[in-house]
């Protein structure tokens, strides 16, 4: 008689299991609630399966959940800013209310896609730093988990010292300054260096951060300006934000680019 009931106690077990799997085919979320949510803002990197490349002035696609009642959601639609309330139910079922927007003109219907595709959507999960956003089986929005901290990093970075310099910083940039912003979405540090535009992969661990060998247009440039910047970026091991508005790029402890917040 205790052998049949440690039989039919196991199989249960293994069927309320196996019926955990099926309501949750995406995998699963590290952290197993809602909470992991509200930890990160999440850039978004793919749209109904095409990379999301959009990006407006100085702003990236992204979503920002907050708990409450109602629970709200705001962010970009990487044109115009966006706010709406969600409700989350069961496991990992999600609803987001008719989304308000701002209404600056957009190029192009890559705005109104995003938009109706959130409409879409009817579950969620998180694995591997990514937000998941689905219908059914069906993946509609896939998003970049990035920590407040380092959101600090976003916004567009005007350069005002740079160490090691031969002549006077203003004499190198006398009328224009070099200028970076990051992709989140991407990895990509993009900007200006006065002369031409540029992009470079990063990696960031913490405070630590390299950049890549920059792809750049090749407009022919006077004076030394790009290349003493560029040529400090790749040396760049480390970076600090202070009072929000200051940005310093590092290798180890010495302080070799500052950027203003414009």
């Amino acid at each position: 008689m205790k052998k049949i009931s440690v039989v039919i106690a196991s199989l249960t077990i293994i069927i309320l299991i196996a019926g955990c799997h099926i309501t949750n085919p995406l995998g699963g979320r590290p952290g197993g609630g809602s909470e992991m949510l509200y930890k990160y803002k999440w850039y978004l990197t793919e749209l109904q399966g095409q990379p999301f490349t959009f990006i407006g002035e100085d702003n990236y696609a992204h979503l920002l959940f907050t708990a409450g009642q109602p629970n709200k959601v705001t962010g970009s639609t990487g044109c115009n800013r966006l706010n709406g309330s969600y409700d989350l139910t069961g496991v990992n079922f999600i609803k987001f209310s008719p989304l308000a927007t701002t209404k600056m003109a957009c190029p192009g219907n890559t705005e109104a896609k995003f938009i109706e595709a959130l409409g879409q959507v009817n579950n969620w999960s998180i694995a591997n730093e990514q937000l998941l956003l689905s219908n059914g089986k069906i993946l509609v929005a896939k998003l970049n988990a990035v920590s407040m901290e380092t959101d600090k990093l976003s916004g567009t970075w005007e350069l005002n010292y740079i160490s090691g310099l031969k002549i006077a910083f203003e004499g190198l940039y006398p009328d224009k300054k070099p200028f970076i912003s990051f992709n989140f979405a991407e990895k990509d540090l993009m900007g200006n260096t006065t002369c031409n535009g540029f992009s470079s992969k990063y990696t960031m661990k913490g405070n630590n951060i390299k950049f890549a060998d920059p792809l750049k247009t090749m407009i022919f440039c006077e004076g030394g300006g790009e290349e003493a910047f560029l040529n400090m970026l790749k040396k760049v091991n480390k970076y600090a934000v202070s009072d929000e508005n200051t940005l310093t790029f590092l290798i180890d402890d010495v302080a070799v680019m500052r950027f203003a917040k414009k």
